[in-house]
């Protein structure tokens, strides 16, 4: 596999997703006086590596169940061209996770064996989305899952990492950042709704179909910045994170230009957007 090939099936793109929990983990870590930046880096290695396992695997997986050809959206498309077999880009799965295994390692001799179990349970998520008989990508509930590893437990795992502690603000603030996560899987399902549906899948974007798809999305954005905006009124964010409504006219901009059919090729960049815009502005929020 080239580097250019390798760079295809690693979905640069979808990396967006998994650099907004690391970065407000890591400002959730910064505000305790603990902070470690190598410790950081190291979780931030491990995220996109298991990322990347992740898509490897999901591309793999697709591929042998017959979802994915030529014309799909949103893959690195190196299997279906003929390019990369199916089982060598298995073997890169393998390679990556192997990566976060022993980056991992690291991080378990210095902070203990909670991260140990973090990390396993990302693996087994991972796993469970796209693989086995009944993966949960192929049903309504792989946003639910989504949400769940990438805000609670990367948020946690990385303020974990970085500072040595969980904090009950960092815990309370990892759900709206798997919310905001889980969009960007919404919108990808919305997109490719007739593909899945002619393959049996029951994404949550088939079950509710494409408007009340879009409602839900909007609701999803909402209930992120509400969540926020609740907890800086409660005391326990600064107020300055209420700078993330500087995001609202990004948002309605974005979620107007998805009313067209023809629109919902760029669904996952406008959801990938409009998470990145409100994780960085959350960041800065916190640590300004």
């Amino acid at each position: 596999m080239t580097i250019k090939q390798f760079l295809r099936v690693s979905r640069p793109p979808t990396l967006m997703a998994t650099i907004v929990p690391l970065l407000i983990g890591g400002s959730m870590a910064f505000i305790t006086h603990h902070f470690q930046w190598w410790a950081w880096l190291d979780i931030l290695i491990i995220a996109f590596s298991m990322q990347i396992g992740a898509n490897m695997l999901n591309e793999y997986f697709d591929y042998r169940r017959g979802l994915d050809d030529h014309e799909s959206l949103g893959i690195g498309g190196i299997i279906v061209t003929g390019e990369v077999s199916a089982a060598t880009v298995w073997r890169f799965a393998l390679v990556t996770y192997g990566l976060a295994l022993i980056l991992g390692l690291i991080l378990v001799i210095y902070r203990g064996p909670l991260l140990l179990v973090m990390g396993l349970l990302g693996i087994i998520a991972g796993f469970l989305y796209t693989g086995g008989p009944y993966p949960l990508s192929s049903t309504p509930f792989g946003e639910i899952l989504v949400a769940l590893i990438m805000g609670p437990l990367e948020v946690l795992a990385t303020q974990f990492a970085a500072a040595g502690v969980i904090t009950p603000v960092a815990e309370l603030l990892s759900w709206p950042v798997g919310i905001s996560v889980a969009t960007i899987l919404l919108a990808n399902n919305l997109r490719d709704m007739d593909k899945d549906r002619k393959h049996g899948r029951r994404t949550l974007a088939i079950v509710f179909g494409r408007p009340a798809g879009l409602a839900i999305l909007a609701a999803m954005i909402g209930i992120v910045l509400v969540w926020i905006s609740v907890m800086a009124a409660a005391g326990l964010l600064p107020l300055k994170v209420l700078i993330v409504w500087l995001s609202l006219p990004v948002i309605i901009t974005s979620l107007k230009s998805l009313s067209s059919r023809d629109s919902w090729v760029k669904a996952v960049p406008i959801a990938g957007r409009i998470h990145v815009i409100i994780g960085v502005l959350l960041a800065i929020g916190i640590l300004w």
